[in-house]
């Protein structure tokens, strides 16, 4: 057997292996969308597996949104994803620039220093950060959601901004200055038109943790006015779990679509952002 058999062999046994985790992967979300098709009494009179007789996907987003008032947190989380990421995504692009591009004396400790928020878990800061909520009127409020999101996620941005900045030659930021440019518009005429592969990528990754965020809803927010979707599934699941399944699961249909999107929309950027932070790297 020669080596290229052995490795059209490897291949074909490579590509089976990925088609059946992509199966195993596919199966849940199968039955997630079939069960969303149905009605709560098709449900309870079929099996499992079996195809809807009628089309009640409407008719539970409507029960989701309405009945159960997740629209509510559904549109928080959404707000709290979108401008969550680009307020610390713009943040961190000026900390990118400066500590690279703009020579600062002791640059790589303050990178340090920023990247260390990275370290530690979220977890212990939950008690502190409570009570310092409390303290300045910030608790149950968008304005504290939002803070605490932007402040998580600049580290990671900081990060990536940075090793992405690295790439980019110095002779263009000397030849802007020799132009006329000043730093600012270095900043935005050169540098952030370039970045948009690393922007996408920082905006899926940390909208995606902003979205699937559980644990600081659980502690910073106590209303349906505030508390992101995450958290308005868990209810869900909790109080309607025994009562209407094809509604449970058209919250937990709705609740992948956004992020999915985002994938399918920024494909491309994402897998060039990638590239990009493995060159970094």
């Amino acid at each position: 057997m020669n080596d290229r058999v052995r490795l059209n062999i490897r291949k074909s046994i490579l590509f089976i292996i990925i088609i059946l985790l992509c199966i195993i992967w596919l199966v849940p979300i199968y039955f997630l969308i079939l069960i969303s098709l149905k009605s709560s009494k098709e449900f309870a009179v079929t099996s499992f597996w079996e195809y809807p007789q009628t089309f009640a996907l409407f008719k539970n987003i409507r029960y989701v949104f309405i009945e159960t008032k997740m629209l509510k947190p559904f549109l928080n989380s959404l707000l709290y994803a979108i401008c969550g990421s680009a307020v610390a995504i713009f943040i961190s692009s000026l900390a990118g620039y400066g500590l690279t591009k703009l020579k600062l004396k002791g640059a790589f400790p303050i990178f340090i220093i920023i990247w260390s928020g990275m370290i530690f878990p979220v977890q212990i800061y939950l008690i502190p950060l409570y009570k310092a909520y409390l303290t300045l009127n910030l608790y149950n409020t968008k304005i504290g959601m939002l803070l605490i999101y932007v402040a998580l996620i600049i580290p990671f941005c900081v990060f990536v901004f940075r090793n992405f900045f690295l790439t980019i030659p110095d002779d263009y930021i000397e030849a802007a200055k020799i132009d006329g440019c000043s730093n600012f518009q270095i900043y935005y005429r050169i540098l952030l038109p370039n970045s948009f592969a690393p922007m996408a990528i920082l905006a899926l990754f940390q909208g995606s943790f902003i979205w699937n965020d559980l644990i600081l809803g659980m502690v910073l927010a106590g209303s349906d006015s505030v508390r992101p979707v995450m958290n308005a599934l868990a209810l869900l699941n909790a109080v309607y779990s025994g009562k209407n399944i094809p509604a449970v699961m058209t919250g937990n249909l709705l609740s992948g679509l956004p992020i999915i999107i985002a994938y399918l929309l920024l494909q491309k950027y994402f897998i060039q952002g990638l590239k990009l932070q493995a060159a970094g790297e």
